[in-house]
C-alpha cells in the first residue's frame, strides 16, 4: 500500500521527453554551486557567461508555441540577456548587489519554468 501511495505522489517522468527541461531546471544550481567551489576560478566566469546569456530564456522560449528553430534561439538569448540586465537594474536600484543572490534567482527562474513544463507536458 506504501509503495502505490509514493508511485501516485511522484509522477513517471521520461527523461527522453523531458530532458531538457530537467537540464535547464537543474543547469542553474550547478552554475551557483560551480561558483563555490575553490579550485575552478578559470571555468566559474565561462559558465556564469553561458548560464546568465541561454538558460533563462531558453526554459522561458520552451514554454511558447514557436516552431522556427532560429527564432527560438533568438529569443532565447534575447530573453535572457533581458531577465538579467532587469535583475542587475533592479539590484543596483535596491541597493542589493549580491552576484551570488542574482545568480540564484536566475536559477530560480529557471527551475520554476521548467517545472511549469514538466506539469503541463509541453514538448520535447
Amino acid at each position: 500500500m506504501n509503495g502505490q501511495r509514493w508511485k501516485a505522489a511522484v509522477p513517471d517522468i521520461d527523461l527522453r521527453r523531458h530532458g531538457a527541461a530537467l537540464t535547464l531546471g537543474l543547469s542553474g544550481w550547478l552554475v551557483l554551486g560551480l561558483t563555490a567551489l575553490p579550485g575552478v576560478q578559470g571555468l566559474r566566469p565561462a559558465a556564469v557567461f553561458a548560464f546568465v546569456l541561454i538558460a533563462p530564456g531558453a526554459a522561458l522560449v520552451r514554454l511558447l508555441p514557436l516552431r522556427d528553430p532560429l527564432e527560438r534561439v533568438v529569443l532565447a538569448v534575447a530573453l535572457s540577456a533581458s531577465l538579467a540586465t532587469l535583475l542587475a537594474e533592479a539590484a543596483a536600484i535596491g541597493h542589493f548587489w549580491h552576484p551570488t543572490a542574482m545568480l540564484a534567482a536566475l536559477a530560480a527562474a529557471c527551475s520554476a519554468a521548467a517545472v511549469v513544463e514538466l506539469r503541463r507536458g509541453v514538448r520535447t
